[in-house]
Parts: C-alpha cells; sequence; structure tokens
C-alpha cells in the first residue's frame, strides 16, 4: 500500500496479540500497543481489537481469520467492502482483491484448497461482489470452480489470454479489473498427461495413501468432483472395516 498506517493493538490476550503482531509486522503498518481507547481520533488511524468498542471514534476491526487480517484493515481503513476478486488460475494461482480498481490484497497460491480457504474468509468477514476467474489452463479453472462452488452466482469468468506476461499476481489483477461474462467456457477432454498429474496430486495431498483412479482423476479435471471429496471417498474406503457377520 501507499502509505504507512497508525495501527493501534487494543488486546489483553498475550498469546493473540503476539500471533496479531508477527502477522502484520512490516512498513505498512506503524503498530502500537494500546492500554486504552484513544480520546482523539487523529492518535491512531484504526485499531485492531477483540471485543466490540463502545463509544469508539476510530475506526476498528476485530480479526478471525488471521491469514486475511492485513485485508481487513485495509478494507475498514479505507471503507472498501463489496470485493472483487480476481484468480489466475494454474499450477501456481494468483489470487488479488480489488474495490474499484484500488488493491488491497494480493498471493500466489499452490493449493487450490487453501487458497479456497481464503476466499471464505474474505466472504464471511468482509464480503464478496464477484469472483473473476481466468479461462487459462482448464484443469486448474474448473477445480477452482468446483472448490468455490458455494459462490456459483457471483463467479465471472474472464478471458486473459493475449493480455500481455507477468506474474499470477500480476494476471490476477488485469482479471479482476476486465469485465467478464458468466458463461461457463466450453467443456474440453482432459489429456492424459492432465489426467496422470491429478493423480500425482492426490498422492501427494494424501501424503501416499491413496491414488486415485483415471475416471476419477477425469471427473476432477472437468469439474464434475473436487480433489477433497475424491481423497475422503478413497479414503473412508480403505480404512473401512468389513462388517462381521
Amino acid at each position: 500500500m501507499d502509505e504507512t498506517m497508525k495501527v493501534g493493538i487494543f488486546i489483553n490476550n498475550f498469546s493473540l496479540l503476539n500471533k496479531i503482531t508477527r502477522k502484520i509486522k512490516n512498513s505498512e503498518f506503524n503498530l502500537k500497543h494500546l492500554k486504552s481507547i484513544p480520546k482523539y481520533d487523529h492518535e491512531i488511524d484504526i485499531i485492531v481489537t477483540d471485543k466490540i468498542l463502545e463509544d469508539c471514534m476510530t475506526p476498528y476491526t476485530i480479526p478471525d481469520d488471521l491469514d486475511i487480517l492485513k485485508l481487513k484493515i485495509r478494507s475498514t481503513y479505507y471503507n472498501k467492502h463489496n470485493l472483487t476478486l480476481g484468480i489466475d488460475p494454474g499450477g501456481i494461482c494468483g489470487l488479488a482483491v480489488l474495490s474499484k480498481k484500488h488493491v488491497l490484497f494480493c498471493k500466489e497460491y499452490d493449493n487450490i484448497e487453501q487458497m479456497a480457504k481464503i476466499v471464505k474468509s474474505i466472504d464471511r468477514e468482509i464480503g464478496i461482489d464477484q469472483i473473476k476467474i481466468g479461462i487459462g489452463s482448464p484443469p486448474h479453472r474448473n477445480m477452482i470452480e468446483q472448490t468455490l462452488n458455494m459462490f456459483e452466482e457471483k463467479i465471472i469468468f474472464v478471458d486473459e489470454r493475449q493480455s500481455g506476461s507477468g506474474s499470477h499476481i500480476e494476471a490476477a489483477i488485469r482479471i479482476a479489473s476486465r469485465f467478464g461474462n458468466g458463461k461457463k467456457p466450453n467443456e474440453y477432454k482432459p489429456k492424459d498427461g492432465e489426467i496422470a498429474w491429478i493423480q500425482k496430486q492426490s498422492r501427494r495431498l494424501s501424503k501416499g495413501l491413496i491414488t486415485v483412479d483415471k475416471e476419477t482423476a477425469n471427473k476432477i479435471l472437468i469439474g464434475k468432483l473436487s480433489m477433497e471429496e475424491a481423497i475422503d471417498y478413497y479414503t473412508g474406503k480403505l480404512i473401512k472395516k468389513p462388517q462381521s457377520n
């Protein structure tokens, strides 16, 4: 972000205080531990606290998922809500969070489930207006769509191809900034290499416990099944005990 914020930490829980301080300690935030609520709002730009503050003139936020605390501070400070998310699909996914072209958060993820957890936290704690997904990398795009199926009405697809090179984050910012449409791209037939990659991923995510078959891998790639559902199903079959007569 462009300016340094004076952030007051008004929390008595020492363990939570330490976790929050470690999460947001950087040049963007000038942290100050508070023993009481400031009388004048110019002393502190925003307060991070663990309780509702009565008669507080300074904007404040109550954190839940600390992985989005920086975003929550920015959205409160700049009064930005109903956010637009841009996702660049791929082996490494780029995620960007914007509000009227104001970039509030961006990060790369190599785990779609972890990125989905962040998206759910953003919606729960702040609010999401649109989720724009690039149409490149069909297998990853379909897995992202399946993992975020609870946001079906908010998902918009954006053709980010021929938009220039750059990092996954830069691509995600471009995707979030562009107009798209609600139409799902045409179905595709997964290639043998893509199916093999999904099987390899299932072994990695299950820590070598299972390998999904080709039919299941195909369903994951076309968005009919999530990786998490497939692993849960296979794991359940593996540990299920035979019924005694």
